[in-house]
């Protein structure tokens, strides 16, 4: 299990980098898990996992399960047969029991049906072994064995002991002063003295190799020969400070625990350092274990735990290289560029790395793209213009002064040994030594390109707003009957059958099919992050490779047209390669490919590499990426009015006679992307339909009717299908009560015919007929009392509305806005993650009509009535049914929208501000006039991070913001405020002054105001 892990240590090299073919600690996807997460303890001592998958933890209080995403404590207030909350060992035996060490004895847990166990021993467990199948050991102060549930000493060893380890038969056992051999078939006992460095210090490990035992202990690290002599050794550091545990996984990567140091060592390379620098936090590690999924879970004394696994990707930080990477290219000498925020350097295909140019020699800001006019000489387009460099030169010289200063994000070479210039200034074209303005550069909508690619004769270009094709001299604008018109271009990508790919800062990647007809994949039908900000096509194996600030993923290039299509559009086959959920060490989540410009990808020894803001990384481009492990989701225990726990594999379940309504609590073992996982489940026999849940674990049903039903569950990840092979089930038997059975609707029956019986012999009694006219008079007199009431209600209802309603307009007043908003938030509440899973939400607009003074100036205000009931009558004709129209103040409006799809609310506003500056108003002169309106808006709940704890209130003072920068922008637009992703909702805890936050976040960068302006 630890093959050549000692002969390693003693010729160890200290950490290096080495060619990016090697792999390194960085390539460890990684996550980590602490008591803010739900564990009893940041205090981990012991890691184990049980047959099912579930893995079990040892802390400092209490004995937890883990499936992923919930941990399930144990502790001796919920088990009397737990002898401590204080865990300090776990064993999983042979057939699948697991034994608990404590600090104060021994218990044991079958994971199946959870029943624990207590067994006759006091003292601290400090170590546990198998003998055989019905036979373990345990150093627990003396040496003790349990077999077949007895337990006894073991009279050989009559001293206290602390570590075990079985090597065939042999038992090695250490104690205090001594190290003992014990051969289980011979019975025979040899003792080695331990070196005084050893002597009553915590011996923490043992393991065998190779002929050689190794102890590890507070000491350091020590070995026993085979000539019985015990030495010191060194770690792969030159230290000698405690060793806790080591491991070699089944790739054969070795790791070894010692004080506040993770060392680790790919096979047949260098040994490495795992600091809080990689990790996040002082690695000081318990225990080191690796599952059958071949995870490797790190317990720490102080921190929790982590699960480490082999990724997809390798991540390089070139030794001495600014980590901030903004772009990559491939030289001609194919070296790979690497443009950092202060540095240019090249990476060589051994792994090493030569600055070209440091800080001060850069000094242009950032680099967005690079271009290789002969094969010495480099372009850099820059924040500052374009500069070039020559090999064998630390100087930068400015390649046009015309360009001077200016933001260049594009260097596209055309066919015929030109170069297109784009950026800030427009674009521009250099051929034969001049530098010339693209000819129908009056025709963009705006100067600003942000993307260009040529093929053939056709050039594609993307700008702030919107994209552009030019072919024979003809400029035209694209996807304009889409939400591609006035989108921010970040990529383009033409394919070899004319197709066209277009991702977009907030719009997602839009799709342009061999017959012209456009497809847009967003958040909503499969695109798995945004905003996508690369696309490189690998035409050998038929796919486009995408990246964003979150992650990379590939998209199957079958042919768009040929594709099966449904009413949403085509099918793609989207395949993700590094998603959000995924973390590597010294990196955190969501932030993969932070690319400026261009080059935010290259194909560099058939690798893909993408720049981020520590070092790059890179994907091999024939990845055959691993599947999932198969998803198993597991039905966890069942509450009604009881406890109802489940052996994993029980067919059904039998409820007591009046439990009705119950409670399913189910998951899936998934420890990698546990966030990624969706559930749905279907009760068969009660219902037809699936409920999907996102990632809710929970089922609920109440009043049931006798019978068998099979609850069904399955899991996926998300964006994946849902597939049979991932279901579970569970037969739920509702037993029947005495008062569903036959024989108690039969005395029903008997009691009625009985009481019909009476009824018709006193209805032949002659005082029946003064008691029915007695009725009849009171039944009048409460019809009238009745009609009374409605009466009073009708008028009731009518004060109402005129309490809730404007005179002049018919609209709904303020006092009805303040009154009814927070019961719209409520329900919003209550059905959030059905509304945010389909992507709707609530928007708050609020309408200025511009210069409206002086319509009552010019007109009267007879006329200014007229028109303000005109537009009432267009803003509520423009409105759907669930939404409510406010006249907010003399000429202003607010609107608000219930249940919107949250990406048209958008559009609505500017189709709003567009109707109204069409619209003719009627005075009552039989004159027209026409207005303009300023509209301002926002999103209830916001899109920050815990967007949904901020009030409606601040939506609607973001809302009356926005429309005050209209109104100072020049009127008749729309406005709203846009946030950066790293702005949190508690920015906005004090609503008395959202103004000010709101200037702040402006001011840094943080937020921004995006403005429509009616033409």
């Amino acid at each position: 299990m630890k093959q050549q892990l000692l002969i390693l240590i003693f010729c160890f090299v200290s950490a290096s980098l080495h060619a990016f073919s090697q792999q390194s600690m960085y390539d460890f996807d990684i996550k980590h898990w602490s008591s803010t997460d739900g564990l009893s303890s940041n205090s981990v001592r012991a890691i184990t996992q049980d047959n099912q998958g579930y893995i079990w933890l040892g802390t400092l209080y209490g004995l937890n399960r883990f499936d992923g995403n919930q941990f399930e404590h144990f502790t001796t207030k919920t088990q009397q047969n737990l002898a401590s909350n204080n865990i300090t060992r776990l064993f999983k035996d042979s057939k699948g029991y697991i034994w608990v060490g404590t600090k104060t004895g021994l218990s044991g847990v079958e994971p199946s049906n959870l029943q624990f166990e207590h067994y006759k021993i006091t003292a601290e467990v400090t170590s546990i072994i198998e003998i055989s199948p019905d036979e373990i050991w345990l150093a627990a102060d003396y040496l003790y064995r349990v077999k077949n549930g007895q337990t006894s000493r073991v009279e050989k060893i009559r001293e206290q002991v602390n570590q075990l380890q079985k090597v065939g038969d042999k038992v090695w056992v250490t104690s205090t002063h001594w190290l003992y051999s014990y051969d289980l078939n011979e019975d025979t006992l040899i003792s080695y003295a331990l070196p005084l460095e050893l002597v009553q210090i915590p011996i923490y490990d043992l393991y065998w190799e190779n002929e050689h035992l190794y102890l590890a202990s507070e000491s350091g690290f020590f070995s026993l020969d085979p000539s019985g002599h015990i030495s010191k050794c060194e770690l792969p550091d030159k230290t000698n400070t405690a060793v806790y545990k080591l491991l070699q996984d089944s790739y054969g990567n070795n790791w070894i625990s010692a004080n506040r140091k993770l060392f680790h060592q790919h096979a047949d390379q260098d040994w490495q350092y795992i600091t809080g620098d990689e990790l996040g936090n002082s690695p000081w590690f318990s225990d080191i274990y690796e599952d059958k999924q071949k995870n490797i879970w790190l317990a720490s004394f102080s921190d929790g735990i982590y699960r480490s696994s082999i990724g997809n990707i390798n991540r390089v930080l070139p030794e001495g290289a600014d980590r901030i990477i903004r772009s990559v290219a491939v030289t001609p000498q194919n070296t790979l560029l690497l443009a950092g925020q202060l540095e240019l350097g090249e990476l060589f295909v051994n792994g090493d790395y030569k600055a070209l140019l440091n800080t001060e020699q850069l000094g242009v800001g950032t680099v967005y793209d690079m271009h290789w006019p002969t094969e010495n000489e480099l372009w850099l387009a820059t924040s500052k213009g374009v500069y070039a460099h020559q090999r064998g030169t630390k100087t930068l010289t400015k390649v046009f002064e015309s360009l001077e200063n200016s933001l260049v994000r594009v260097l596209e070479p055309d066919q015929q040994d030109g170069i297109w210039i784009g950026g800030v200034m427009g674009l521009y074209h250099y051929q034969n030594n001049k530098l010339a303005p693209f000819a129908l550069m009056d025709q963009l909508e705006t100067r600003h390109i942000t993307a260009l690619q040529q093929q053939q004769d056709l050039v594609v270009l993307g700008t702030i707003r919107g994209l552009y094709q030019y072919k024979n001299n003809r400029l035209t604008r694209l996807g304009t009957d889409t939400a591609l018109f006035n989108s921010y271009i970040t990529a383009v990508l033409v394919l070899a059958d004319n197709s066209l790919l277009v991702s977009t800062l907030d719009d997602g990647v839009f799709i342009r099919q061999a017959k012209g007809t456009w497809f847009q994949l967003h958040d909503g039908n499969g695109l798995p992050h945004s905003p996508v900000v690369s696309m490189i096509e690998d035409s050998v194996n038929g796919i486009v490779w995408l990246s964003s600030l979150k992650g990379i993923f590939r998209l199957k290039l079958q042919p768009f047209s040929a594709t099966k299509s449904d009413k949403l559009g085509p099918v793609l086959a989207i395949d993700e390669v590094l998603g959000p959920y995924d973390r590597q060490l010294g990196t955190i989540p969501g932030r993969c490919c932070n690319g400026a410009g261009h080059d935010k990808v290259a194909l560099w020894q058939q690798r893909y590499w993408y720049p981020t803001l520590k070092g790059v990384v890179s994907v091999a481009a024939d990845l055959n990426k691993q599947k999932h492990n198969q998803l198993q989701p597991v039905i966890k225990k069942v509450l009604g009015q009881q406890i109802y726990p489940l052996n994993y594999k029980q067919p059904s379940l039998l409820l007591k006679l009046d439990d009705r309504s119950v409670s399913l609590h189910y998951a899936a073992l998934e420890f990698v992307k546990p966030n990624a996982l969706e559930f749905r489940y279907q009760l068969q026999g009660f219902e037809s339909s699936w409920h999907e849940v996102g990632s809710r674990r929970e089922a609920i049903y109440t009043n049931l009717p006798p019978g068998r039903f099979v609850f069904r569950l399955q899991s996926r990840f998300d964006n994946q299908p849902w597939s049979q092979d991932a279901t579970t089930e569970l037969e739920l038997i509702v037993p029947k009560r005495f008062d569903e059975t036959l024989v108690y609707r039969g005395l029903w029956l008997l009691l009625f015919l009985f009481c019909l019986y009476g009824v018709l012999w006193l209805l032949r009694r002659n005082a029946i007929n003064k008691q029915q006219q007695l009725g009849q008079l009171v039944k009048q007199r409460t019809q009238e009392l009745e009609n009374s009431n409605i009466k009073l209600n009708e008028l009731n209802e009518q004060m109402a509305l005129l309490t809730y309603k404007d005179n002049l307009t018919g609209l709904r007043n303020r006092h009805f806005m303040f009154e009814q908003l927070p019961k719209d938030i409520e329900h919003f509440q209550r059905n959030r993650e059905s509304m945010q899973i389909q992507g709707k939400g609530m928007a708050l607009l609020q309408l200025d009509l511009d210069n409206f003074k002086h319509i009552n100036d010019q007109y009267g205000n007879i006329a200014g009535d007229s028109c303000m009931q005109q537009v009432a009558w267009l803003l509520i004709r423009e409105t759907r049914g669930s939404d409510y129209v406010v006249r907010f103040s003399a000429n202003e409006f607010v609107l608000v929208l219930r249940d919107i799809h949250v990406d048209l609310v958008e559009q609505f506003c500017h189709q709003l501000n567009e109707q109204i500056s069409r619209t003719a108003f009627v005075l009552p002169d039989g004159n027209k006039t026409y207005l303009t309106c300023s509209i301002g808006y926002a999103l209830y709940p916001l899109p920050l991070l815990g967007g949904q704890l901020i009030s409606w209130e601040i939506s609607l003072q973001l809302a009356e913001i926005s429309l005050y920068h209209v109104k100072h922008s020049g009127k008749n637009g729309v406005a709203s405020i846009e946030f950066d992703q790293q702005v949190d909702a508690f920015e906005f805890e004090d609503s008395l002054h959202i103004e000010a936050q709101v200037e702040r976040l402006l001011a840094v960068g943080l937020a921004r105001f995006t403005l429509y302006k009616s033409e």
